[in-house]
């Protein structure tokens, strides 16, 4: 399949505005032609929460009474898959394509940004007259053209990068979760609250304007909890669960009672949010999705299942699809025939909307509706595929797992390596074998070279789609839509955040200019750099100068730049030559 191009790919949508569009008026809101209201849409992801951190599931060191309500109203698919990471789930989640299709491999380093030109679910429903809000995490890229923004969503309320703490994040925030610095439609506000009170809080103000100009709404809010850092989380909270003994729970009670804060408070919003759609009289037309986006960020009850974030066992890439729509679909039941994937949110949306799923989307997921509707329906068997490991290229056959039917096969080889080290594969019949403890490889050759030979076809045919512009994206300069531009160690081309690795940006400057260019460091940078030479290359143009007094910036003024694609380095050398540190943030102020 060839890239997705969005001039080419939302044709279906024009026919719908071309009266509108001959006479000069204002385009009409299709939600107001069709015979039934289509539904408001709430998807709710969570960061780094494990398929076992439910009581619904079993969990006895946390309650989580309002989320066990939603499992109880909802459709629950019980073999529901996501990546072992989060950026990667996150690009399938929003264009309903497998990860690598869309450039975002990672979560870190430049490779966490996801190409433009990629279609998503909240440019689909914005066409066709949605309002568009997503509330939190968001770690599909920072600048422009790849934030929010310009991928569809009308109004965002985020964080940078892929959580608070991170060398994403202001400086000013220094990784505190209360009162965080956030970005609300790509400018910087100082929130005052909880993070996940203030994301909660602005998706309901979102909701109560959405309802008052009579627009459906589609809000994504896509918490960063129970992500670290680990160290402000609600007092009360923590002091309800570090009176506990959670010591059989897992090998750091601590950390696990600042888990459980931070997902009863998640908890708490989500029964509030729960009784706003109720006052406003939503809840029976809003289709509420909830998922996680991988596997528990440590080990501790699973619900029985193995292993967790980052790793391709069942407690790192399985995750509960709970869908609720009062109105439409029976509340409370199971479906544990066929195996559902992150990239079948987008093509079930669509449907549900009776949009129709083009073909131009080039969708690699299919609607889980007619499960919806008919509990006991069953889809035609696939293979569903995921995959992560450290790197900007993915390699075959390298940290992966394949799932068809009952039975799945992969090679938990090491994730945190860009290469393949092992070829250890490993066979499950998840239907007698649920907890992966009885490999049976060894004595099913053929089931595993005929799951090896699935997986060889998708891994061509997703790895073949990469050839807009090979490597990571570019970070578009242009003045009129981002400025000041910051640049983090997200984003930066290295081998690890580090002030030891130099590194480099990819910028395509969208026109020539002028800027000043301020390098930064946080507070908790420690150096003395007085005497040292700050040195600062956009392309082939390199400029230097020592640094006069020890401060935690240093600005070049008036820099001129020109139009096209340069790479940035920005470092400080030593008097000596000897040691180099590498740039924290570089801000662009254009002139």
């Amino acid at each position: 399949m060839m890239p997705v191009i969005k001039s080419l790919t939302c044709s279906f949508l024009c026919s719908t505005f071309l009266l509108a569009q001959e006479s000069d008026q204002e385009p009409p809101n299709i939600i107001d032609e069709l015979d039934q209201l289509p539904p408001n849409i709430i998807l709710l992801v969570t960061d780094d929460m494990g398929y076992g951190d439910f009581s619904f599931h079993g969990n006895q060191w946390i309650k989580t009474p309002n989320f066990d309500t939603l499992a109880n109203q909802s459709a629950r698919f019980k073999n529901f898959y996501v990546n072992p990471v989060c950026s990667p789930t996150r690009a399938s989640l929003f264009t309903g394509r497998y990860y690598i299709r869309t450039k975002c491999v990672d979560t870190w380093l430049g490779r966490s940004m996801m190409a433009n030109d990629e279609v998503t679910i909240a440019e689909a429903l914005r066409g066709v007259g949605y309002r568009t809000g997503i509330f939190g995490k968001w770690h599909l890229g920072d600048n422009y053209p790849m934030r929010p923004s310009d991928q569809g969503f009308t109004h965002s309320l985020i964080h940078r990068g892929g959580g608070l703490g991170q060398p994403s994040d202001p400086i000013e925030n220094e990784g505190r979760y209360t009162n965080p610095i956030l970005f609300e439609n790509d400018q910087e506000i100082q929130s005052k609250g909880y993070c996940t009170d203030v994301f909660f809080e602005a998706a309901k103000n979102f909701i109560d304007e959405s309802q008052q100009t009579q627009q459906s709404f589609f809000a994504a809010i896509t918490v960063n909890v129970p992500h670290g850092p680990f160290n402000d989380v609600p007092a009360e909270l923590l002091k309800k669960y570090s009176s506990q003994d959670l010591s059989k729970w897992g090998n750091n009670p601590d950390r696990l009672a600042r888990i459980a804060a931070m997902i009863d408070n998640l908890d708490t919003n989500l029964g509030s949010l729960l009784a706003f759609l109720k006052e406003k009289e939503l809840d029976e037309n809003t289709l509420i999705v909830f998922l996680n986006d991988n596997g528990a960020n440590t080990q501790r009850f699973n619900a029985g299942l193995r292993g967790k974030k980052a790793q391709v066992y069942e407690g790192g890439v399985r995750s509960p699809l709970w869908i609720r729509w009062p109105k439409h679909i029976k509340q409370g039941y199971d479906i544990p025939q066929n195996v559902a994937a992150h990239i079948d949110i987008m093509p079930t949306l669509l449907d549900a909307c009776e949009m129709g799923i083009p073909d131009a989307f080039e969708l690699d997921g299919r609607s889980l509706m007619s499960q919806l509707k008919d509990p006991a329906a069953t889809l035609p068997e696939r293979a569903v595929i995921m995959q992560w490991h450290r790197g900007a290229t993915p390699v075959s056959r390298h940290h992966f797992m394949i799932r068809k039917g009952d039975w799945k096969l992969l090679n938990p080889s090491d994730g945190q390596s860009p290469r393949r080290d092992s070829t250890n594969y490993e066979l499950y019949n998840l239907k007698d074998d649920p907890s992966e403890t009885n490999n049976l490889a060894s004595n099913q050759a053929q089931r595993v070279e005929s799951l090896l030979k699935e997986y060889d076809t998708w891994f061509a045919d997703v790895s073949e789609t990469r050839i807009r512009d090979r490597g990571t994206p570019y970070i578009l300069v242009d003045r009129s839509h981002e400025n000041p531009l910051v640049l983090t160690w997200q984003d930066r081309i290295s081998k690890a955040w580090s002030y030891d690795d130099e590194g480099f940006w990819k910028l395509h400057f969208e026109h020539s200019g002028r800027c000043d260019v301020r390098i930064e460091f946080p507070k908790s940078f420690q150096r003395d750099l007085s005497g040292w030479t700050a040195e600062l290359a956009i392309g082939k143009d390199i400029h230097t100068q020592v640094v006069p007094h020890n401060d935690k910036h240093y600005v070049f003024p008036a820099l001129n730049f020109t139009k096209g694609k340069h790479l940035l380095k920005a470092r400080f050398v030593s008097p000596d030559k000897k040691s180099t540190i590498s740039a924290y943030q570089v801000r662009l102020q254009h002139r």
